[in-house]
């Protein structure tokens, strides 16, 4: 059993949990209109982490088993959320608790990015086929790192920092301290990593265009989902991994708005 695998499944629920990292800070408004609960929210309940209308409902996940018949991408996981709105959740789990809070954050880019993987997988899918291809394309590795281990960094100046995130280690860090950038985690399993405490898996950063600064969070978090959902919608970008620069999450960290510096097991501050 993986890792963190063992610790999701021996971590029950804490209501404080916003607590253990200060880079859980853009999922504090979704959080916040869920409500409290002493153990992991419903299924309906979820429904309330979006702000207005949900623009999609999160139901139970079905059991894993062997696929009988022909593949139908329309079924599959990202078929269901674009198709009829509805996101496969298991109850009493850490990870699909974090995603559905993303998903109260960052509506717009999450609806983008699996449309796009729905999108990408039914091409790929021929009539009567019996299973999946043996591997995803570059482009489905793309979308699933910036689904899970994604970070977006909005930049005054993206191309000059992308390449500089791409150079040396610090570059992050030291564009955060002279204000010229900011990160904002995106992924739903580095928040998971970071409730649990442990190491991320991956952690790769799109860098952005900036624009106005905002001092509202609400308006600052409407700014990354709509630039990043612009991102998503454009076929012609993150074709292949290799468009990400992978970031030290740490570097991050201490500058983390809303809150004072706090470490986790397994993350490192340097």
């Amino acid at each position: 059993m993986r890792p963190l695998v063992r610790v999701r499944r021996a971590t029950p629920f804490d209501p404080g949990f916003l607590a253990r990292s200060p880079l859980l800070w853009p999922l504090e408004q979704a959080a916040r209109r869920l409500g409290p609960h002493d153990g992991f929210p419903s299924h309906e309940a979820l429904r309330q982490v979006f702000e207005g209308r949900p623009p999609v409902s999160f139901v139970p996940a079905a059991p894993r088993g062997r696929r009988r018949g022909s593949v139908d991408a329309a079924a599959l996981y990202d078929g269901r959320i674009t198709l009829e709105r509805r996101v496969p959740t298991r109850a009493g789990c850490w990870h699909d608790l974090m995603n559905a809070l993303v998903w109260g954050t960052f509506p717009a880019a999450k609806s983008a990015l699996h449309a796009r993987q729905y999108r990408s997988i039914a091409a790929r899918v021929d009539p009567g086929a019996r299973t999946l291809p043996p591997s995803r394309t570059p482009e489905l590795d793309a979308l699933a790192l910036l689904d899970e281990g994604g970070v977006v960094v909005m930049a005054d100046h993206p191309g000059a920092l992308g390449a500089a995130l791409r150079e040396r280690n610090g570059a992050l860090r030291a564009a955060i301290v002279a204000g010229r950038a900011e990160a904002v985690v995106f992924g739903h399993a580095i928040f998971e990593s970071l409730v649990l405490g442990v190491s991320p898996a991956a952690v790769a950063a799109v860098v952005l265009e900036r624009g106005a600064s905002f001092d509202d969070v609400s308006r600052r978090l409407r700014r990354v989902d709509a630039a990043l959902a612009a991102v998503l919608t454009d076929a012609s970008l993150l074709q292949a991994p290799g468009e990400l620069c992978r970031v030290d999450l740490g570097e991050a960290l201490p500058w983390a708005p809303h809150r004072a510096t706090q470490m986790l097991p397994g993350l490192s501050s340097s």
